[in-house]
This record gives structure tokens, C-alpha cells and sequence, in this order.
């Protein structure tokens, strides 16, 4: 049913023997058509979401099923979750994917239910009072009991036909809406930072937000940080942005600088922009956030320009 599209799918598909799979739809978007046998000729088709409804001549049918595995790998790699796929509770469909590392002492359990959400979150509510996230296989509403069992858990869940995408290169990745909820979700459970003591005579008071943080750069290797009442000029060295082997600044001072040229804005279309730009700017993120000991995210996805913006004010004395 796929046609001519079939190439750019079938890395993602697993084709199998077994009637009453999935095959997906000929919008070859992101909805499954459940199939049936009728008889020993005809395979019966219902779309879910739409109820329409097709038959089928067996032998010009390939039922595929998804290859969840491979989907949820890509959509770690761009999260930089740490993969962790095994099974969790089979009865429930219930699988872990990953680990969402919020801080040495805080984790997150990222779980996907292959059938029933409901006993997947009543597992989960009995056996942890943890927050976490789930992905769920289906793309309808959630009923009322659903939605109250998340919000007793603090937990989120993602619809995967509604929150992925794929790229010109068939990869899977979480779309702008999902990353936005999720990267709302991980500020609202990350634990505070510690202060850094380590801040090179930079007085930071109590309180101090990103937007009133502001960074200039002097030179190549250093800038000027300034807060509310206090500023300093800091070495890449300082910030722990050195290659350990060289001693040459790492790719987040360099990407810090490419913000800096960019006051503040990088999207998909600047020429900063590379493939891992979302990884490097959490690691930048992480890394000021150490040495500044201040709460919240300092550079955050902006989905209206689709790509990053910081918090903070930052541009260079060239």
C-alpha cells in the first residue's frame, strides 16, 4: 500500500507472515490500518481514526509491524537519553526505554505502552511515586481516568503517531510541539542547582534569574559575565569548557560564541547550526548552570522560531 514511498519507510517496518498486524495507511503518514483475516483470500483493512474501511486480495498484501526498537533508538539519540529498552510487564505491553539524567541524583524512566495506557499507569503508580514519562502507541484522546492518573503521578505522556517526525533522511525525532512539552516538563522537575563556590569571585546573589545574566565577549578565549551588582572576566577554562587532552577550548565554548555572533539566536538555517547542535546545547546548558549555580534553563528551545534562544543577553565586543 505504500507504493513508491515504500523505500523511504521500510527501514522502520518489519515485514511478517502473521495476519491481523498493521500495514500503514496510503498517506503514509503516521496512522495504522488494523487488519483482519476475512478468509483465506481477502485481508480486511479499518482505518481507526477515520473508520474507513478496505479490502484486500492476500496475496497483494505485506503486513509490516513497526520497528519500535529502532524508532525509539533515534528519538534517544536526539534526546541524549540513555537507552534502556527491556520489558517491563508484558501483560500490560508495558516496555522501559531510557533514562532521562536531570541531575547525578534525579532521573527520569521513559516508558512506552504498546497496548492499554490505563494498566500501564496503574503498574507504574503502584510500583513507584517517581514522575516519568510514557509514550503510548495510540493517537486518540485520553479518557478521564487516564488524564486524572497522570496528574497524581506528575507524570507526561506523548501520543508517538502525534509527537514524531521524519526527517529528509527517514530518521525518527521528536517534533517541535513535543520537544517544547518536554523540555517544560524536565524544568519542572529538575532539582535545583547547587551554588558554585568555584565562580571565580563572581558574586551571585540569591535569586538571580537567566534574563538578567548577561555575557560579552572580550576575546577568543574569554568573556564578561555580569549579574545583578557584581561582573567578572572569565577563561574558557574556568567554565571547564577545555579539552583535557589540549587544553583547547571544546565545541560548547565554541558554540557559545556562535550565540554571541548570533545575539542570542541560532536556528536550522544559520550556518552554527549543525546536526548535534541540540546535544551541544544542552551540555553548554548544564555547564553554566554549574558555574553559576542559577535555577531554570539558559537556553531554551524557542518553537516559534524553530531553534534555540538564551535567556540570558549575550553578544561580543567585534
Amino acid at each position: 500500500m505504500l507504493g513508491d514511498e515504500l523505500p523511504f519507510f521500510e527501514h522502520l517496518l518489519l515485514a511478517t507472515d502473521q495476519l491481523g498486524s498493521h500495514i500503514p495507511s496510503p498517506t503514509c503518514g503516521w496512522t495504522w490500518w488494523e487488519v483482519e483475516v476475512c478468509d483465506q483470500q481477502s485481508i480486511y483493512a479499518t482505518n481507526k481514526a477515520t473508520m474507513e474501511t478496505q479490502t484486500l486480495p492476500r496475496r497483494d498484501a505485506v503486513v509490516f509491524r513497526v520497528n519500535i526498537p529502532l524508532i525509539f533508538r533515534s528519538i534517544c539519540r536526539a534526546a541524549d537519553w540513555q537507552w534502556d529498552y527491556h520489558e517491563v510487564r508484558a501483560a500490560e505491553g508495558l516496555s522501559r526505554i531510557a533514562i532521562d539524567s536531570l541531575s547525578p541524583s534525579v532521573q527520569l524512566s521513559i516508558f512506552y505502552a504498546s497496548s492499554g495506557l490505563d494498566a500501564s499507569l496503574a503498574y507504574l503508580a503502584a510500583v513507584s511515586n517517581k514522575p516519568c514519562v510514557i509514550f503510548r502507541s495510540s493517537g486518540g484522546d485520553l479518557d478521564a481516568n487516564s488524564q486524572l492518573m497522570l496528574q497524581r503521578m506528575q507524570s507526561i505522556e506523548f501520543a508517538l503517531p502525534l509527537c514524531t517526525e521524519l526527517d529528509d533522511r527517514g530518521i525518527v525525532a521528536l517534533n517541535d510541539s513535543a520537544l517544547q512539552r518536554l523540555t517544560d516538563f524536565r524544568r519542572q522537575h529538575s532539582p535545583p542547582p547547587e551554588p558554585n563556590p568555584q565562580n571565580r569571585g563572581l558574586d551571585v546573589p540569591a535569586g538571580t534569574t537567566w534574563n538578567s545574566v548577561q555575557i560579552r565577549f572580550i576575546d577568543y578565549e574569554t568573556i564578561r559575565v555580569s549579574v545583578p551588582g557584581s561582573s567578572g572576566i572569565i577563561h574558557y577554562t574556568q567554565l571547564g569548557m577545555a579539552n583535557s587532552r589540549n587544553a583547547k577550548p571544546v565545541k560548547q565554548w565554541q558554540l557559545l560564541r556562535t550565540y554571541a555572533d548570533n545575539h542570542g539566536v541560532l536556528t536550522w538555517r544559520d550556518s552554527g547550526a549543525a546536526q548535534n547542535v541540540k546535544k551541544q546545547t544542552q551540555e553548554l546548558n548544564k555547564k553554566l548552570i554549574a558555574w553559576l549555580g542559577i535555577e531554570g534553563t539558559p537556553i531554551e528551545y524557542d518553537r516559534s522560531i524553530k531553534g534555540y534562544r538564551t535567556v540570558f543577553g549575550i553578544n561580543t565586543d567585534g
